[in-house]
């Protein structure tokens, strides 16, 4: 019997204030979007293959367009597997009944729930809050769901109702609940829309970008606090997203329904202002850890100590057999072996594009670059040892990249967990195993998330280097239950790990790869994903995966296992996810047209249940209010490295001025790869060639509540940065001074003609 599934299982539409044009969400790594037109049908070259690349994220008047999350249906049966995406005119079948499907219909119930939700406070929230932690616009009493932002649920088909808004309307049949208007500085009236495409696939676009607050009088509206600002409003949103199959049914000449298998989510993020640069740690990355620890998902990776020659199957819906496997001694395989080219380099590769959104890597020589003087030459890191016996390995069957670090969660030797050793390997020739050994020798491990220098190996080379990377943490500005810097996860450390030792495949080595056409310094797949999964991992990739204070699309509930229905799939309170009847039901009464709308009795909860399944707003009700107030402030922290015991000491102890006095601060980058600091500009272009200008990214808005304010107004004025596309082929390998004139990454927006 065939299953059909929504993938992405997790769609990420992105903010803007275009009210005309859109594109759609890159759906592989570090990939541009691709344009479409005003109906969401793709667009394509001459060729009628090639897709037509947004390198314009602006419409004709200057605003920013959104960015669609395109949802379909994928059917699983014996010919496929992993899926393979279901058309219109294919045969369906469930239910007791099989025919042609000749539409879709597609619900979707979007929200905003941050106004009524608990206070942000860094990593406290992240297990659950306390009953007397404060809530936002606490001073509210009373009837606190007007504090929600509801416009109800909409549907769409492919045939007859291509589009719906979740406004303030309610489409006549749902009482909506909007802030209300006159707010400052914009008002809010609708989360966005829904659409379908001539091919009945989905496309959902979130809100426009506005935030504003219902407070007045002297000195408002105004922002205090980086995540929690009463009285204000935003129009993020996040919700479920279900679909059914209308058939026709041959054996009785009418329509007949098939629901999927489970609702799919959709979260609106901030526009995505560098899409081609990926954080250090992506959302697929967190999610694919969370899989394999938490689920079961892969026990050829991660499973029972033993059982790797022949790996368990473990159903993680049944929950015995899941706490049982939990329960058990679990390790990594230490017979895996990752590729490359596939799963490593592209670990590697992403630091060192960050020095084209900064500029603090120019103070430190450039210890990134892929040069001689430079540590992360892929001809050189990817050698593997000779003569040692290496063996070829599938390295798992994931076609996509892993784009991550790892730690090793369980070690037999924790004395050896830093390899430092610069001799060659026994038994064979590893001439730069040393420089993979140290630079897995400078990771942040578990447990080290507060450790800014490696201080107990004075002998050692690594003794007062900076732990990597060198990125703030899921709390860095506290000294109660601090996370001050971010690790990678446990994941990617294992590989990592597995890499330092040798223990990895190259796969120009053995044949598979050829370089050209494959290009190390542009290492994402271009070709669509094919199964549903990859398509989850690709679209995830382009989204941050930490620190979470709170993060970018969403924070640390992400990672916790409570919310998930299956891998990649957030559990729905199906009471708000599903149609209002069944399709059972709807066969019954078939060829009667149904208003799938309706009034809920209760509004939607102000409180969690992870049991039950989460509800529209759910997601994102942890994030910044405004979002424009902690997208701002997350460019730079001054973190306390002062202790290596955070709750030892309070060096805010009252009558201690020689402690307060010995504070160290070091000032850390967020990610810049969401909120650059500095950018490389194009002045003008002459014969082919370009000029450019070193500039502040944020174009003097302060990093400070004054500037978040400012910033409510002024996101939209923020420039796209991309792939430089003036320069040569020739300077990928040219020396750092070269490539400072001819930077790899630039905005172009301002050059006419």
């Amino acid at each position: 019997m065939a299953t059909y599934k929504i993938h992405p299982g997790i769609g990420i539409a992105r903010l803007g204030n275009s009210t005309s044009d859109f594109y759609l969400a890159p759906e592989t790594p570090g990939a541009l979007p691709q344009a479409c037109d005003s109906r969401g049908n793709p667009s394509y070259g001459a060729d009628g293959v090639t897709p037509v690349l947004v390198t314009n994220f602006r419409d004709a008047e200057g605003r920013i367009k959104r960015q669609a999350a395109r949802f379909q249906i994928f059917v699983y049966d014996d010919q496929s597997p992993d899926g393979r995406v279901l058309k219109i005119g294919d045969r369906v079948a469930g239910g007791g009944n099989e025919g042609t499907l000749v539409d879709i219909q597609w619900r979707v119930y979007v929200a905003n729930k941050k106004a009524c939700w608990y206070e942000f406070d860094s990593t406290r929230g992240e297990h659950g809050y306390d009953g007397d932690h404060p809530r936002r616009n606490a001073d509210v009493t009373g009837d606190r769901s007007r504090l929600i932002i509801d416009p109800g649920p909409r549907t769409v088909n492919g045939t007859t109702k291509r589009r719906a808004s979740f406004d303030r309307s309610g489409e006549g049949a749902y009482a909506t609940t909007f802030p209300p208007d006159g707010l400052q500085p914009f008002s809010i009236d609708t989360l966005g829309e829904m659409l379908t495409d001539e091919a009945g696939r989905l496309l959902v676009l979130g809100g426009h970008g506005r935030s504003g607050s219902e407070k007045s009088g002297p000195g408002e509206p105004s922002i205090a606090n980086y995540a929690n600002n009463d009285g204000w409003y935003d129009d993020v949103s996040d919700g479920p997203v279900m679909a059914r199959l209308v058939m026709f049914a041959e054996n009785v000449q009418q329509q007949r329904f098939v629901d999927v298998e489970y609702p799919a989510w959709v979260v609106v993020g901030y526009p995505r202002f560098v899409p081609e640069v990926l954080d250090v740690v992506t959302m697929d990355e967190v999610l694919y850890d969370l899989s394999l620890r938490e689920f079961a998902d892969d026990t050829a990776i991660y499973g029972r100590a033993g059982t790797f020659d022949d790996p368990q199957h473990v159903d993680f819906r049944d929950e015995g057999a899941l706490r049982n496997w939990q329960d058990s001694r679990l390790a990594w395989n230490p017979a895996f072996r990752p590729w490359f080219y596939r799963d490593i380099w592209p670990i590697l590769y992403r630091p060192d594009q960050f020095r084209f959104l900064c500029n603090i890597l120019g103070q430190s020589n450039f210890p990134h670059d892929q040069q001689e003087r430079g540590l992360f030459d892929p001809a050189k890191l990817g050698q593997t040892p000779k003569g040692v016996g290496a063996r070829a390995a599938s390295g798992g069957s994931h076609g996509l990249p892993r784009l991550a670090s790892v730690e090793m969660a369980e070690q037999p030797d924790l004395a050896a967990r830093r390899i430092e050793g610069d001799e060659d390997r026994p038994g064979g020739r590893d001439e730069y195993g040393p420089q993979r050994r140290y630079l897995f020798g400078l990771l942040r491990l578990a447990g080290e998330e507060n450790e800014f220098k490696l201080e107990d190996r004075v002998s050692s080379r690594l003794h007062n280097l900076p732990l990597m990377p060198l990125l703030c943490g899921d709390n860095p500005l506290t000294n109660t239950a601090p996370a001050k810097f971010m690790r990678l996860t446990d994941y990617q450390l294992f590989i990592l790990k597995q890499w330092a030792e040798g223990k990895f495949i190259n796969e120009i080595e053995q044949g598979w790869l050829k370089s050209p056409p494959y290009n190390p310094f542009d290492p994402y797949p271009k070709t669509p994903p094919v199964g549903g999964r990859e398509l989850d991992r690709g679209v995830l990739s382009n989204a941050l995966g930490g620190a979470f204070c709170p993060g970018g699309e969403v924070t640390w509930i992400i990672r916790n296992p409570s919310t998930y229905w299956a891998p990649y799939r957030l559990k729905a309170d199906r009471s708000l996810a599903d149609f209002l009847e069944t399709a059972a039901q709807a066969n019954v009464i078939a060829g009667v047209e149904q208003d799938y709308t309706f009034n809920v009795e209760s509004p939607l909860s102000q409180i969690n249940n992870f049991d039950q399944g989460l509800q529209p707003g759910d997601v994102t009700k942890y994030m910044a209010l405004p979002w424009q107030a902690d997208f701002n402030e997350c460019t730079t922290n001054p973190t306390d490295v002062t202790y290596a015991d955070w709750n030892a000491i309070n060096p805010k102890s009252e009558h201690d001025t020689r402690l307060e006095e010995s504070r160290k601060i070091w000032v850390t980058l967020w990610w810049p790869a969401h909120r650059p600091l500095q950018f490389s500009e194009v002045q003008s272009v002459s014969g082919g060639k370009a000029k450019y200008q070193w500039l502040n990214w944020s174009r003097g808005i302060p990093q400070t509540h004054q500037g978040d304010l400012k910033m409510v107004s002024e996101w939209s004025s923020l420039p796209f940065i991309i792939r430089n596309p003036y320069l040569p082929a020739d300077l990928e390998r040219k020396a750092p001074s070269d490539l400072v004139n001819q930077p790899r990454y630039v905005s172009i927006e301002r050059v006419k003609g």
